[in-house]
């Protein structure tokens, strides 16, 4: 019966008392059962099991949100309705599942059951790889062309995945296909959707209405009414985020179309998931990228299909989400450090100081520090709302249609200059419009319904400071205890400066202006990881009329390239530094990586322990391509999320410094041997 009910509800938590279940997830707990807790009495004190579906779901910025939620459930029981519940953890991606079931509940052991009983018909699996379709289809085209059959349009929609994935979901609509088709960003899903209702227009019109994009960042009800018109049938193809990767059940699927590698395996397995889940066969299409790990998929396919389940884990000792939860724990029932430590762990003191000082928490000082009992007494009136579990910002723009005063989504403080500045082209299903004003007092984009025919990208650039410390090399010691690197996970200040924006053709990608912006900086304080490059490697580059600063720039992408092979991790959970062309400052002699998110997520911590197998990876990622030594390409040292557009970088300067840096860190580690 337990895996009946956990097949039907999909991901959330199942709270179950002595008499009856409730059917929940993290938000709802999050905003109405644990502020409200009291409506919930009867079910508090009764509850005997908190079963959490698609564990291996709760990771990054949602994963330390769900652990913190499941701790002042797990206090509120304790402290205020006597019951203790055991919590129960379903996933069939995680590799670690054990590790992770113990990061998500603060419990000291979790007892591990393995049974795959889920119905799964026949799945065929394509890999799509569209320089190599090029090279096959070319003389068909050719064909075509010269019989009049194929026109011009259709080759520049074969020059790209993006236009390919469109032809492919274009083609199942036709085929009367119920289709998913998962793209890694906001954008790309919404340039999908607006491609593939262009082919649609031309070869079936009567379909345009029939597909939409589903993504974070609409609102709660446009994404209800969409999962209710999958599931009628009304719609029947959808391009999407992985924010519809699991959990919602939108009834029977056919295909999934998968643009993109998502960032790990178990993240495709669900996504191939979706599709085929009354028993029926069903089909996955993975097209891929020009990226590495994409071609090297499509080269070595038993690695994608015979690879071991990658590792999840999360960081909720983040300060800036503790800060929220605490918050809102305090509200729910007064906090105090001798109760409550085991919960929030051994920072809770510090953060309630600060809470005290920002006018959120008071007590009575009177009482002996252990002793005190701090309440809220904050402006909100439900401290819980403000906080989106999705994020660990709390502060986001609103966009806004200027001529209906509709709002179309909520955009994250530190995405949004990237998004809706003024005279920017913003995208929400599939619609074009421009922004015509951004206040920044008010946190609101104004825009306005428009039929451009270009896109916009912007120009800056990110300094990180690193806060932690101000060497590279630990103090020399015998412990056998220390990670075989010289690699330091350390704090650090990120600061983005927007100077302008360019725009963009759509079909020819040809800039054609180029725009100045005034907007403030953005600043905020994360985690990162970091190794020195020794002075000596600086000069032996710059006597070869190398760029060193290009040097440095491929090295960071290089291992950004390399990470997801080791952990589990999106594009957006990890960022390296990028050099920018109009900036001319020296570049500190260093190769780093940072987790781009205020707080960090605790990803940079865990590249620290394998940072010298990501140097011998990115070494042989570089050595094994045969293009050219400067610029690179997208198959070693070219990042797609790279915010400087790979516009200065140089591979053999690359191979060089990641030469000399795991020299260096082999001569120091020998040098520690001869000492001990």
């Amino acid at each position: 019966m337990m895996g009946t009910l956990l097949r039907w509800i999909g991901s959330g938590c199942v709270i179950m008392l002595d008499w009856y279940t409730l059917i929940t997830n993290p938000d709802m707990l999050h905003v109405s059962i644990l502020p409200c807790h009291r409506q919930f009495s009867r079910i508090l004190s009764n509850l005997r099991f908190v079963v959490v579906d698609e564990a291996h779901s709760y990771k990054g910025a949602f994963g330390c949100h769900t652990a913190l939620i499941l701790r002042r459930l797990h206090r509120l029981c304790s402290h205020v309705y006597g019951s203790n519940p055991s919590f129960i953890f379903s996933t069939a991606t995680s590799g670690n599942p054990v590790e992770h079931s113990k990061e998500l509940s603060n419990l000291p052991t979790i007892e591990l059951i393995q049974n795959d009983g889920s119905p799964s018909g026949l799945k065929l699996f394509m890999l799509w790889n569209p320089p190599l379709c090029l090279k096959k289809i070319s003389k068909r085209i050719k064909t075509d062309i010269d019989d009049g059959s194929v026109d011009n349009h259709l080759i520049a929609r074969r020059s790209s995945p993006i236009l390919e994935v469109s032809c492919l979901f274009a083609e199942m609509m036709q085929h009367g296909l119920r289709c998913i088709s998962f793209c890694k960003t906001r954008k790309l899903c919404e340039l999908v959707l607006c491609y593939t209702r262009e082919i649609l227009q031309e070869t079936a019109p009567h379909l345009v209405d029939t597909i939409c994009a589903y993504r974070a960042g609409y609102t709660a009800e446009d994404r209800r009414r969409i999962e209710h018109d999958f599931f009628n049938g009304s719609i029947c193809g959808i391009a999407a985020t992985n924010a519809l990767e699991l959990g919602i059940d939108v009834g029977h699927i056919d295909a999934t179309l998968h643009l993109g590698f998502p960032g790990s395996i178990a993240s495709l397995w669900q996504q191939a998931g979706r599709s085929g889940r009354r028993g029926n066969a069903s089909l996955a299409i993975y097209v891929a990228f020009e990226g590495p790990l994409d071609q090297y998929f499509m080269k070595f396919p038993q690695k994608l299909f015979r690879g071991p389940i990658e590792c999840c884990h999360i960081d909720a000792r983040n300060r800036q989400v503790l800060e929220q939860h605490l918050a809102a724990a305090a509200f729910e029932h007064p906090l105090n450090l001798s109760d409550d430590e085991k919960y929030f762990g051994s920072g809770l003191e510090s953060i309630i100081m600060a809470l005290k000082n920002k006018g959120i928490l008071s007590t009575d000082i009177s009482r002996s520090a252990t002793a005190r009992i701090w309440s809220y007494i904050g402006l909100e009136k439900m401290p819980s709302s403000a906080i989106s579990i999705r994020a660990i910002e709390t502060e986001r723009y609103k966009v806004i249609d200027i001529q209906k005063n509709e709002l179309l989504e909520e955009i994250e403080e530190s995405k949004a200059f990237f998004q809706v500045y003024e005279g920017a082209n913003y995208m929400n299903q599939g619609k074009t419009y421009l922004v015509k004003e951004l206040d920044v007092a008010n946190r609101i984009a104004w825009c306005q319904r428009a039929d451009l025919k270009y896109y916009t990208k912007t120009r800056d650039y990110t300094d990180v400071q690193v806060t932690g410390a101000n060497f590279a090399y630990p103090a020399r010691t015998t412990s056998l205890q220390l990670p075989r690197t010289t690699a330091q996970a350390q704090s650090c200040r990120v600061t983005t400066t927007w100077f302008g924006f360019r725009k963009i053709w759509k079909k020819s990608n040809q800039v054609f202006d180029t725009v100045e912006l005034s907007l403030p900086n953005y600043t905020y304080e994360t985690q990162a990881v970091w190794i020195q490059v020794p002075q000596t490697i600086k000069t032996a580059v710059e006597t070869l009329n190398y760029s060193f600063r290009g040097g440095l720039h491929a090295a960071g992408h290089a291992l950004l390239n390399v990470v997801p092979m080791y952990i589990v991790c999106n594009s957006s959970d990890l960022a390296s530094e990028c050099v920018n062309p109009y900036d001319s400052r020296n570049v500190p002699e260093r190769i780093l990586l940072y987790d781009p998110h205020p707080g960090g997520t605790g990803i940079s911590a865990q590249v620290q322990h394998i940072f010298s197998e990501l140097l011998t990876a990115a070494l042989e990622l570089l050595a094994s391509c045969c293009c050219s030594g400067d610029t690179g390409c997208p198959n070693c040292v070219q990042n797609i999320s790279c915010h400087e557009y790979n516009e200065v970088l140089h591979k053999d300067a690359a191979i060089m410094i990641i030469k000399a840096v795991i020299e260096e860190d082999e001569s120091y580690f020998k040098s520690i041997s001869e000492l001990s």
